[in-house]
């Protein structure tokens, strides 16, 4: 598509910023008008807008597109996201443990360990933690007072929780993040401790750092978001 606006604005409304593309409001894909909840992040896609020469190029527009996704996707079904955040929880990396070698047995409870009692504290339950790769059922407490807790957030932090917990297949290190208990070099360290301990030990794997990398980059782009918010 190409660029059929000149003037990109921020306005603010009384439910938050509104970003107006030639005075006409800006729709999410879903045709939504696209409302968010800070100034910092509504500049920051009307940065994205004004910044296209030419052709749109939407891959280049990532706080359009995770504030879009909030919109249409989050917002509508909160509950529905809450429970996929639930079910990572349920089964969170950081509960399964390595049985050998001792070097990453050691390593993964120095790291893991301290993200996981800081957790109970927040939700406060504890987890049941294992080792090896065998499912282990959870406190009953945990579900429902995690609950709770994601309930407090609204759609657009929902969003970057899930896609953070997704991509790194921990809710523990996304809630961790998002409270700004850890920071996103630690997020990396702990989200793929298991890949680096076998690349510092057996050698690089050009798949296996590619993978790395494009995930490093979309776990960066969330966090820019949240902290937008």
């Amino acid at each position: 598509m190409k660029r059929f606006y000149k003037k990109v604005e921020v306005n603010s409304i009384d439910t938050g910023f509104g970003i107006t593309l030639d005075d006409k409001a800006l729709l999410s894909p879903g045709k939504t008008k696209l409302v968010v909840p800070t100034k910092t992040l509504a500049n920051a896609i009307a940065d994205e807008w004004g910044n296209q020469e030419g052709q749109i190029i939407p891959s280049t527009m990532p706080f359009m597109t995770l504030s879009s996704t909030a919109v249409d996707r989050v917002r509508p079904r909160s509950d529905d996201t809450i429970d996929e955040i639930l079910s990572f929880l349920e089964t969170d990396l950081l509960c399964y443990r390595a049985q050998e070698p001792d070097a990453l047995v050691l390593e993964q409870n120095e790291v893991w360990q301290p993200l996981l009692n800081w957790c109970e504290g927040l939700i406060g339950s504890a987890f049941n933690v294992t080792s090896g790769i065998m499912p282990v059922s959870q406190v009953p407490t945990l579900v429902p007072s995690a609950r709770k807790i994601l309930r407090s957030y609204n759609h657009f932090e929902l969003l970057g929780l899930h896609q953070f917990t997704s991509i790194s297949g921990s809710a523990v290190i996304g809630l961790a993040l998002l409270e700004n208990h850890i920071e996103l070099e630690a997020a990396y360290q702990a989200s793929f401790i298991d890949d680096y301990f076998q690349i510092n030990n057996w050698g690089d794997d050009a798949d296996a750092s590619l993978r790395i990398a494009n995930r490093r980059r979309e776990m960066l782009e969330i966090k820019e978001f949240l902290d937008l918010l």
